[in-house]
């Protein structure tokens, strides 16, 4: 079945919530949590999908179980992107669900303090109550990718990262904000400067908790392996580019997919969009490695 259409609606939808949000409703965040919410109701979750709600070190979190279940198996932690502003782990329950039904492992979508009520550092610092001292198999997407690195460097616990189209530099002169490639994303280089405008509050986008690819080298060799995904197509490309590029340098284990012409946050509809399946099935056989 041919999905290609799916790409212009979804691009559409985007463009048309952008404008609304700016030049016709001013919307607060609150509200933009609450249209992402809204929409995320529409998905029709799996009748095999166990989500239980509950407390985890101190942050709410969703679990999500599929019947295909590894009883003892850890739990992957998912850090879910929104601009540092929004998005929720209803948001991210189709691509957590599709995850877990693929690996076996449960899937812990975490919900951490958004901005601008909490801006940086409270969500690293939120994250950074979850005390684990073994490696943690964790994804984050966007903003979350942010959060996942950020946080995966604070600990040096050898951690491995799936990274998702991840927002690595705040810098509002960099890359990613030099590149306007709307209609493949959720934001533009406005939203960029002002999502990270909400987040930072005032602290400097070049410390490296707040851009993770500025950290320095040695900080970068505690990680365990990485998985990077972006669009050849999206403003985050460069940013993915970067990490790449400095991982090569340091030979770090880091495995960079580039998919061609995909919207950014693809691999959030693996019910409908191919290249979603093939993130699920990438993340799957990086997960399955000793």
């Amino acid at each position: 079945m041919n999905r290609d259409w799916y790409h212009p609606l979804i691009s559409g939808y985007h463009q048309v919530v952008r404008t609304l949000r700016r030049e016709v409703l001013d919307a607060r965040p609150n509200q933009w949590r609450l249209a992402a919410d809204t929409v995320a109701r529409f998905y029709v979750a799996p009748r095999d999908m166990q989500l239980k709600q509950e407390v985890w070190h101190g942050l709410p979190t969703e679990r999500i179980v599929r019947s295909s279940h590894q009883p003892g198996s850890p739990d992957i932690l998912w850090i879910h992107g929104g601009g540092f502003a929004f998005g929720s782990p209803r948001t991210h329950r189709a691509g957590a669900a599709a995850l877990a039904k693929a690996t076996g492992r449960a899937v812990r979508l975490i919900d951490y303090p958004l901005a601008p009520e909490h801006p940086y550092p409270e969500a690293l610092n939120a994250l950074s109550e979850i005390k684990e001292p073994s490696p943690l198999d964790i994804v984050g997407d966007s903003a979350g990718g942010n959060l996942a690195l950020s946080w995966a460097l604070r600990r040096g616990c050898g951690d491995r990262l799936i990274l998702l189209s991840p927002w690595l530099d705040l810098r509002v002169d960099g890359p990613s904000a030099q590149q306007n490639s709307a209609q493949h994303s959720v934001f533009d280089r406005e939203d960029l400067r002002e999502y990270a405008g909400l987040y930072l509050a005032g602290h400097p986008a070049t410390h490296p908790d707040c851009s993770p690819i500025l950290a320095a080298d040695d900080a970068l060799r505690s990680l365990g392996a990485v998985l990077l995904e972006s669009s050849k197509s999206e403003m985050l490309h460069a940013d993915a580019a970067a990490l790449a590029s400095r991982a090569e340098a340091l030979g770090l284990d880091l495995t960079w997919v580039q998919e061609e012409g995909s919207h950014h946050g693809w691999q959030l509809f693996p019910d409908v969009l191919p290249e979603a399946q093939r993130s699920v099935a990438r993340m799957t056989d990086f997960l399955s490695l000793a």
